[in-house]
C-alpha cells in the first residue's frame, strides 16, 4: 500500500531543506555584507537588518509547520489536509521581504531613470499589490483551514495567483527598465563604462528572472497540483529567493569594482580623450567624477548616467 505522505508532502518536505539551506545562505551573506560594507547609509543597512530579521521569523515558523505536520501529526494522514496555523505567518513574513526587496528595487529604477515617476509609480503599484494580496491570503488561510476548501475557493485562486502575478511582473518590469536605462545611455567611446554597465545589467537580468520564474511556477502548481502541497514549499522558497537576491546584488558591488573602476574622462574640446588609470583595487573608490566639456548631448547624458550609477552601484 502507498503512503499517502509522499504524494502529499513529500514534495514540501524536500522543498523545505532547499528553504533552511538558503537561509543559512541569507545569514552568511548578511554577515558579509555588515563587514564589507561599514560606511554604506543607515537605511540601507536597516533594510538589511530587516530583511534578515523577517528571514528568521519566516523560517522559524517554516519549521513549525513541517514539524506539526510530520511529528506531532505523525501517521495522522487526515492532519495533512488541515492548513497549519503557522503557514499564514510566513505568508505575512515572505510578504514583508518582498516589499522591502522590490521596494527597493524601486528605489534602484528611480535612480537609473533619471527620477522617473511613472515607472517608479506603475512598479511601485504592483509590488504593494503583492503584499495586499498576500495579507489576503493569509486571512483566507484561517478561514478556510481546511486544503480542499482553501484551493477550491475562487477568492484562495484570486489572491494567490494575483500576488505571485504581481510578485512576477515587478520582478520583469524592474529588468526591463533597468535594461532599457542603462543600454540607452551606453556609448561607443567609453568602452571601459559599458562594461561595467554590462555586468550591472546581468545582475539585474539573473535576479529577476530567478524570483519571477519561481512566482510562475507557484501559481501553476497551485492550479494543476491539487493534491499536493508542492505549490507550498515553493512559495517558502521564493521568500528566501528575494533575501538571497537583494543581498547577492549589494555584496556584489566590490565584485564589480574589482573587474575594474570606471576612468575619469576629461576634454578641453578637442576630440581626444585623457584617460587616468583605474584606481588600486584595494582603495575603495566613494565616488566617481567625470568632467566633460564638450557640447554633445549624447555624452553629456553618458557622463550623467555612469556617474549616477557608479554613485549607486560603488
Amino acid at each position: 500500500m502507498a503512503n499517502p505522505a509522499e504524494g502529499i508532502i513529500g514534495g514540501l518536505l524536500i522543498e523545505m531543506f532547499f528553504a533552511f539551506i538558503l537561509y543559512g545562505i541569507t545569514t552568511l551573506q548578511t554577515f558579509i555584507y555588515f563587514q564589507k560594507y561599514p560606511g554604506d547609509r543607515f537605511t540601507l543597512k536597516t533594510l538589511v537588518a530587516t530583511v534578515w530579521i523577517l528571514e528568521t521569523v519566516h523560517t522559524a515558523f517554516c519549521m513549525e509547520f513541517i514539524y506539526a505536520y510530520l511529528i506531532e501529526g505523525f501517521g495522522n494522514y487526515e492532519g495533512f489536509l488541515d492548513v497549519n496555523w503557522g503557514i499564514g505567518v510566513t505568508v505575512v513574513a515572505s510578504s514583508g521581504i518582498a516589499l522591502c526587496v522590490q521596494g527597493y528595487y524601486t528605489w534602484r529604477v528611480w535612480v537609473v531613470s533619471g527620477n522617473s515617476f511613472i515607472w517608479t509609480i506603475v512598479i511601485g503599484s504592483f509590488a504593494l499589490l503583492r503584499v495586499a494580496f498576500g495579507i489576503a491570503s493569509a486571512v483566507l488561510s484561517y478561514e478556510y483551514p481546511q486544503w480542499e476548501t482553501f484551493r477550491s475557493t475562487k477568492k484562495s485562486l484570486v489572491t494567490i495567483s494575483g500576488g505571485l502575478g504581481s510578485a512576477a511582473l515587478v520582478d520583469v518590469l524592474v529588468a526591463l527598465t533597468l535594461t532599457f536605462y542603462l543600454k540607452r545611455g551606453r556609448h561607443a567611446w567609453h568602452k571601459e563604462s559599458n562594461s561595467m554597465v554590462n555586468r550591472i545589467l546581468l545582475y539585474a537580468v539573473n535576479t529577476g528572472a530567478i524570483t519571477g520564474t519561481a512566482s510562475l511556477l507557484c501559481v501553476l502548481l497551485f492550479a494543476v497540483k491539487k493534491s499536493s502541497l508542492v505549490f507550498l514549499g515553493l512559495v517558502m522558497v521564493q521568500g528566501k529567493l528575494y533575501a538571497n537576491s537583494l543581498l547577492g546584488s549589494l555584496n556584489a558591488r566590490s565584485h564589480i569594482r574589482s573587474k575594474g573602476s570606471l576612468p575619469a574622462y576629461s576634454s578641453s574640446g578637442s576630440s581626444c580623450f585623457r584617460v587616468t588609470s583605474p584606481r588600486p583595487s584595494h582603495i575603495r573608490p566613494v565616488e566617481v567624477f567625470q568632467h566633460t566639456v564638450i557640447q554633445d548631448d549624447s555624452l553629456n547624458t553618458m557622463d550623467s548616467l555612469v556617474s549616477s550609477v557608479a554613485r549607486y552601484y560603488l
